[in-house]
């Protein structure tokens, strides 16, 4: 069975949100949790299409076997 790397596209980063601070807006905070949700939704689907891809190739291995 031979690797073929197929490369890994950038993930997002993600920060865990705190309690906001009594200086900060809470709509600059609510968008800030937002955003993170978008990118942690995003890199999940990154990693499921991944593991798809993966997942084809493996097949596609063995059926040549």
């Amino acid at each position: 069975m031979a690797f073929i790397p197929t490369g890994m596209q950038a993930l997002f980063p993600v920060y865990l949100g705190r309690m906001p601070s009594a200086s900060v807006d809470r709509d600059a905070y609510d968008a800030s949790v937002a955003q993170n949700e978008n990118n942690l939704n995003q890199n999940l689907e990154l990693l499921y299409n991944k593991l798809m891809e993966l997942e084809s190739a493996l097949a596609e291995q063995t059926e040549g076997e």
